[in-house]
């Protein structure tokens, strides 16, 4: 018997003083604690991905709209070209004393 009386001593000091409370109660808290930052861990994670997502619906519109510009880019590219050499074959078809009379 005398090999569990250190048990019942510390029960004994641990029981009436609240010692067992004190540390059930720490370990509720520090659950409590744990629970919290994970959540706000959790809430940071959700904000951050909804962000995100938003960013990637803007980069994909942009990109689209670059497209788009590309194309009317070429577009006018083609005009200019083709206006250019309409251009320079009416200035061949022209009477050369024509020309020189109008800027004279």
């Amino acid at each position: 018997m005398s090999e569990f009386s250190w048990l019942s001593d510390l029960l004994a000091f641990a029981l009436p003083s609240g010692f067992v409370g004190a540390v059930a109660s720490w370990a509720v808290g520090r659950r409590k604690r744990n629970n919290d930052f994970l959540a706000e861990m959790q809430r940071s994670i959700d904000l951050l991905s909804e962000k995100y997502n938003q960013v990637l619906q803007e980069n994909v519109a942009l990109r689209q709209e670059k497209a788009e510009w590309q194309v009317a880019q070429q577009e006018l590219l083609a005009k200019v070209d083709r206006l250019t050499r309409e251009v320079e074959r009416l200035r061949r078809n022209l009477p050369s004393n024509n020309v020189n009379k109008n800027y004279l």
